[in-house]
């Protein structure tokens, strides 16, 4: 692939993660409303939805159906309820900065999952562009992160879980229909989240209360179209371009983009130390990246 592409994929990428980034805002106001499965639930129903309808209105994408395609779709679908879940679980136990921080630890677990799991061999820029961001993303968590708690052990398959669907996506997704993928990943995730909101009695009044709030609706929106159905679709699409090591690092600048937004909408803190964690991180990205030359040695991620 060519730097261009490369670079133009990895920028695209990064404006996912500001999209994620901006919806931790959003989450956080709905789910004063909403129970957390509740709102998961109506978000990715309406992603789905409108990814469905993209598969309707695409005759490329009607004839991309396969038994791979659809088996992988799930398979990344299981992987990403994972993600929600387990990190769902481990907030009740732990601080927001403490899962921050472990959730983040993707970025040093994609590597790590792609040596033992791909058979893949990363130069010493993967592995440096992995301790900057983990070391930037303690700075941006704070001391707090030092206080572990029960709900750690859920968080860090959170992080994972995370791995792994990057993995899988670079390991499988390059010759899939990508609208294809999303739609049965995103609608997997839908079908997670209505079951486990289903076991709550007071799920159906909650959602009447919610959806009755314009704020809630326009975070559902918000979280739901761009911040899920188009975000995991480009995902799959520019993934495709860069590696999953790249990509882990790239994500790691969601809580980063967070932390900003929060400061700018709530009026959140941001401190020094919030601000030199988000450099580090910004640095990672610069060192991990393989077609930006740092002295006189060019180091591949190769593949055994």
């Amino acid at each position: 692939m060519t730097t261009k592409i490369r670079w133009l994929a990895n920028l695209l990428l990064l404006l996912v993660t500001l999209v994620w980034g901006a919806t931790f805002t959003l989450t956080k106001t709905a789910t004063d409303t909403l129970p957390v499965f509740s709102f998961l639930s109506v978000r990715f129903i309406v992603a789905s939805a409108v990814l469905w309808a993209m598969v309707v209105l695409s005759p490329r994408s009607r004839k991309a159906f396969s038994g791979r395609t659809v088996g992988l779709g799930v398979i990344l679908g299981l992987f990403l309820f994972a993600v929600y879940a387990f990190q769902t679980l481990g907030l009740r136990y732990t601080t927001p900065a403490v899962a921050g921080f472990l959730t983040g630890l993707s970025v040093v677990l994609v590597p790590v999952l792609g040596t033992v799991l791909m058979r893949q061999r990363a130069g010493w820029r993967v592995w440096g562009g992995a301790a900057l961001a983990a070391a930037g993303l303690f700075l941006l968590c704070g001391p707090g992160i030092l206080q572990l708690a029960a709900g750690d052990v859920l968080v860090l398959l959170c992080a994972v879980f995370v791995a792994l669907q990057i993995l899988a996506i670079e390991k499988y997704g390059r010759n899939t229909d990508s609208l294809v993928l999303a739609t049965i990943e995103i609608s997997v995730v839908a079908f997670g989240c209505v079951a486990v909101a289903a076991w709550s009695p007071s799920t159906p009044n909650a959602l009447v209360h919610g959806l009755h709030n314009t704020g809630v609706v326009w975070a559902i929106l918000i979280c739901a179209i761009p911040g899920t159905s188009l975000a995991y679709l480009a995902q799959n699409v520019f993934q495709k371009y860069t590696s999953s090591a790249q990509t882990a690092v790239i994500f790691s600048m969601e809580p980063v983009f967070a932390a900003l937004i929060a400061w700018m909408a709530l009026g959140e803190g941001f401190t020094q130390l919030t601000g030199l964690g988000s450099l580090f991180i910004f640095a990672s990205m610069i060192v991990s990246d393989q077609s930006i030359p740092l002295g006189r040695r060019k180091v591949l991620l190769e593949r055994s």
